[in-house]
């Protein structure tokens, strides 16, 4: 084959790849946190008050909001339903204190309320960040034989949305922490 026909296949390969991968990464992440937020605010599972009978951190290092533990206790439903003393959660929490929650039917509980709410949510808002930068990648690509201002235009677009983007992720992660 051609020199050049292979050098114009792999400069375009670069660019398809890089958009398929943060595609993936932004796609999953979103699903993540999507699910986590759907549980946080309460619009799934089943919500009540989880007491915790022992907790273990599992991340010494990290002293932020998160899951950093491995906490078991009794899930209390507020619908008067039969408590689950199988109760777990991946979330650090004192021990004997009543912290509202949101359970799946095996005992999988994730925090609700504002906390877990503003939590997910500026995971939600990074991983969004991923879907424009996947479209500068994109238009980058297709625009590299354009003029220097039209690439300009699309570069200072993309990093506005990706700015804007990381800078709600962020205040929602202060607020939740």
């Amino acid at each position: 084959m051609d020199r050049d026909v292979l050098r114009a296949a792999g400069k375009a390969l670069v660019p398809l790849v890089a958009v398929l991968t943060l595609l993936a990464i932004g796609g999953r992440g979103t699903a993540h946190a999507g699910e986590g937020l759907a549980h946080a605010s309460g619009l799934t599972g089943t919500r009540g008050v989880l007491v915790a009978d022992r907790c273990l951190r599992t991340d010494p290092d990290r002293t932020a909001l998160g899951p950093t533990g491995d906490c078991r206790g009794t899930f209390f439903p507020d619908d008067g339903g039969p408590a689950n003393e199988h109760a777990r959660t991946d979330w650090r929490i004192d021990t004997h204190e009543r912290v509202p929650a949101s359970c799946a039917a095996d005992g999988e509980c994730r925090l609700a309320g504002p906390g877990g709410v503003l939590y997910w949510l500026s995971l939600l808002l990074l991983a969004l960040a991923a879907f424009p930068v996947a479209g500068f990648v994109a238009v980058h690509g297709m625009l590299r034989h354009r003029d220097r201002t039209q690439r300009k235009r699309v570069a200072l677009g993309v990093a506005t949305a990706v700015l804007l983007v990381g800078a709600l992720a962020t205040f929602a992660g202060a607020l939740a922490a």
